[in-house]
């Protein structure tokens, strides 16, 4: 049995923690935006798609007042993490992404507390 090397343990745990935080970003806006849809008795597919669900709220809504490609990007950084696939994309920014996460669940909160 080999003995284990705290630091080196830190770090993969460090690196586990980011890869979990960027994970629950992407699933805190699908459920906002699944929220929104349900909100307005439309039916969504269980997906991880955030592509496909910003087009169907903005159907339905409107309007999605955010970045598009930031929004869609979460998928490309969440999504592999999972899986522990190596990322080809540029590292999230944590603090604008935790702020966009926010800023979505805000308006999605808008957008179906109006209908209630």
């Amino acid at each position: 049995m080999s003995e284990r090397e705290p630091k080196a343990e830190a770090v993969v745990l460090a690196r586990k923690a980011e890869n979990d935080a960027k994970a629950m970003q992407l699933l805190a806006v699908e459920k906002w935006l699944k929220a929104v849809l349900g909100s307005r008795g439309i039916e969504f597919e269980y997906t991880h798609d955030l592509h496909r669900l910003i087009s169907e709220v903005m159907a339905a809504a409107e309007e999605f007042p955010f970045d598009i490609p930031e929004v869609v990007a979460l998928t490309e950084h969440a999504v592999p993490l999972r899986y522990d696939e190596i990322l080809d994309t540029e590292p999230l920014n944590r603090e604008s992404t935790v702020t966009l996460v926010k800023q979505i669940g805000e308006w999605a909160a808008d957008q179906f507390e109006d209908r209630t």
